[in-house]
């Protein structure tokens, strides 16, 4: 089959079975909505120009959305559905359904869902990529409709002094054909249990400014940013016979990430030349419910 009929068969598909499949009706089983999804994900891989792309998108994004309101999708694996990124919280709150587009201009658009587990009848979010109309996106506290795309593959749970539980979440958030970035991205919920991005919880980091950290480097060269488990020192005490400060040694975990700079201090600011310093590695613990800037760790898990 090729490209173009291939395209206008899905079109048709969209045109026709668009209601049934925002209405939930269309498929009897969620493994029927997967085969289906399976095929448009196909198309779209063969694509070949923004608008049929834009045009399958959509029929995948309807599909998958009546795929969700299945209660069996609270965990059902979606295992064919290789570039479709699935996450779930520790505490089974949550689990993101998401995926990019890339489209002729080296830019990526992000879609996805956002669905609270354990829901009946299903309460799903769509996460709509804001950040080209975004002034600020490091600063930003936005929703889900506005929100800063990314695809996470990872998400940590902790707890605010308010005593709500957060939701760390790292993240790859490409954009440009010259500039990849990688986000630290803060998930909290209301009353309501309505999703919002952003958090001031990083104090001694560009000045406590930053309600997300976006990392921005040479699209030709790779960032590590993990979650992971580190001896560092700690418990500082002054040595009077040997004249120094002792350390004690803790295992903990923390957010390490490569330094990343330029390669001439003239081209700060200018992230397509960016890229990691050797063996420098800075890092967040989280500390009195905030995420503590740590800055030269000695990371001995490497990579």
């Amino acid at each position: 089959m090729t490209t173009r009929l291939m395209f206008f068969l899905l079109l048709l598909f969209f045109i026709i079975g668009r209601h049934n499949v925002l209405s939930g009706q269309r498929f009897q089983t969620i493994k029927q909505a997967e085969d289906s999804l399976a095929v448009q994900l196909i198309s779209l891989n063969l694509a070949q120009d923004d608008s049929s792309k834009n045009a399958i998108n959509q029929c995948f994004s309807n599909t998958l959305e009546a795929a969700l309101h299945f209660p069996s999708s609270d965990n059902y694996p979606f295992e064919s559905l290789k570039t479709l990124v699935k996450i779930t919280s520790p505490d089974q709150k949550f689990r993101i359904f998401h995926w990019n587009l890339p489209r002729a201009d080296g830019k990526s658009r992000f879609f996805g869902f956002l669905k609270m587990l354990g829901h009946d009848p299903a309460l799903i979010y769509p996460l709509i990529d804001g950040t080209d109309s975004l002034q600020s996106p490091d600063t930003s506290i936005v929703d889900n409709l506005h929100w800063f795309g990314a695809l996470y593959y990872k998400v940590i749970l902790q707890e605010a002094a308010s005593g709500e539980k957060i939701y760390t979440l790292l993240g790859w958030a490409g954009k440009y054909s010259m500039i990849t970035q990688k986000v630290i991205e803060i998930l909290s919920f209301n009353d309501e249990e309505k999703p919002r991005f952003g958090m001031k919880i990083f104090p001694d980091f560009q000045a406590g400014k930053m309600n997300r950290i976006i990392f921005r480097f040479a699209a030709t060269t790779t960032m590590s940013l993990k979650y992971e488990k580190q001896t560092i020192s700690t418990n500082k005490k002054w040595n009077s016979k040997t004249r120094v400060f002792d350390y004690s040694p803790v295992e903990t975990q923390l957010i390490v990430f490569d330094r990343m700079v330029p390669p001439d201090p003239l081209l700060a600011g200018q992230y397509q030349f960016y890229v990691a310093a050797g063996d420098i590695f800075d890092g967040f613990i989280f500390k009195q419910y905030q995420w503590r800037f740590m800055e030269g760790i000695d990371a001995r898990n490497k990579k």
